[in-house]
């Protein structure tokens, strides 16, 4: 009996073990911080400051976003920034800036305002021309209406642009 049970004892040992290495052999490994895998012929980035051609104009809204953009390329990929050529290029415009009411209370009162910003991108890929588009990214954030906008406006900013940089990164990487 004891044998029947040293060999069962080893067949399961065996499974495991070939188990762990199938999970191990077939487990997806992505790391953006490591550059992916970014096309190695890709190196340097360009990112053009984004004009600003919204209707409402936040003086240091074009620097900002053209800071968070290279900043989010530059922490997320290996791609070194540049300011002359470049095998990527960003470029684009900031085409909408709106605070507007989106919930109303029992009084007629906004009690929710909404932050919205888009973004026009062009993203230029001088290595593989191919896979260079254009598109525009929307992205808002939802406030208590009885905050005062001024003193939030900056953080609340950031918050749209953490969303909209990461959209742009997605689908600048996502045929990488």
């Amino acid at each position: 009996m004891t044998s029947i049970f040293r060999n069962r004892k080893r067949w399961c040992a065996l499974g495991l073990m070939t188990m762990v290495l199938l999970v191990q052999a077939c487990a997806l490994r992505f790391n953006f911080h490591g550059g992916g895998s970014v096309n190695p012929d890709l190196e340097t980035l360009s990112v053009e400051i984004f004009s600003n051609e919204a209707q409402i104009i936040v003086p240091y809204l074009s620097q900002e976003v053209t800071q968070q953009i290279q900043d989010r390329f530059l922490n997320q990929s290996r791609l070194t920034l540049t300011s002359g050529a470049a095998d990527i290029v960003l470029s684009g415009a900031i085409t909408r800036y709106t605070v507007l009411p989106v919930a109303i209370s029992g009084t007629d009162q906004a009690a929710q305002n909404r932050l919205t910003i888009a973004l026009r991108v062009k993203f230029e890929n001088n290595v593989e021309p191919n896979d260079s588009w254009e598109q525009t990214f929307n992205s808002f954030v939802d406030f208590d209406a009885s905050e005062d906008f001024s003193s939030i406006e900056r953080e609340r900013i950031d918050e749209v642009l953490e969303q909209l940089t990461q959209d742009i990164f997605t689908k600048s990487i996502g045929k990488w």
